[in-house]
């Protein structure tokens, strides 16, 4: 991202860099965060966006990917950002138990769009409600097992760990089990990016394809407006949604 869109419109401008589902996560996890003197884990934090709207809301915030580039740009985004209150640390979610006595207790967890890397999700699941102080909160999503597949999405991902899906996707059925076998209470649940977010998506990467990054994302910029329009949208269509989402807390 070009730091001159970094410096005008702030941290906001990392959630329009990427897919338009990134807004949509945002916007779904905006209305669940707790703001304020919080302790967050940001559990595959991955560009930085969301561990950065975190520690902007008055949160104090880990950070954790298994990608030092990834790290070292959100590390750098921040700091150019004048955002403090964030520790990033290189961190695979696959070895957290060996991790966990350092990493203390957390008031909530963002784990957005990372389950569907992990093989054993249902130990990883059982290890993040593990850190959860009592009252915490867990923020998950994953995408959707009915979901169109996106341009360049394979319906059946490989079953290996090389940083990559090794699922489709979750039912909110399933989703909820893991919450709850791991311990935790659902408390809601939502489905998150709708027909307008997954079509403007389709056509960027298509353009990105083609022309290039930057000329795909001109040219869908202007669409992203759209979102307003996506959940009823969806709803009257019967599209389905791209993610799934939940936020469960742990009760003791």
């Amino acid at each position: 991202m070009p730091d001159a869109l970094l410096q005008t419109l702030g941290w906001r401008s990392l959630l329009i860099n990427g897919d338009p589902t990134v807004l949509d996560r945002w916007l779904w996890l905006r209305s669940h965060l707790r703001t304020g003197d919080a302790r967050t884990f940001d559990a595959g934090c991955g560009n930085g966006a969301f561990a950065i709207y975190a520690a902007e809301a008055g949160n104090q915030v880990l950070a954790a990917s298994f990608s030092e580039r990834e790290q070292e740009d959100a590390r750098r985004r921040a700091s150019a950002l004048g955002v403090s209150g964030i520790e990033f640390q290189i961190l695979d979610l696959r070895e957290i138990e060996e991790h966990r006595a350092g990493l203390g207790t957390f008031d909530q967890i963002i784990c957005l769009e990372t389950i569907e890397h992990v093989l054993d999700d249902e130990s990883l699941l059982t290890s993040l409600a593990s850190l959860l102080s009592p009252g915490g909160q867990l923020l998950l999503s994953a995408p959707f097992d009915g979901h169109h597949p996106l341009y360049t999405e394979e319906r059946h991902p490989s079953a290996v760990e090389d940083g990559s899906h090794v699922r489709y996707g979750y039912s909110a059925q399933r989703l909820r089990e893991l919450a709850q076998g791991a311990g935790l209470e659902v408390s809601s649940e939502a489905f998150v990016s709708g027909v307008v977010s997954q079509k403007v998506t389709n056509l960027m990467r298509r353009l990105t394809q083609r022309f290039g990054r930057p000329v795909g994302w001109l040219i869908v910029l202007p669409l992203r407006a759209l979102v307003v329009v996506d959940a009823p949208l969806s709803r009257l269509l019967g599209y389905p949604f791209l993610s799934v989402a939940l936020c469960a807390v742990r009760r003791t």
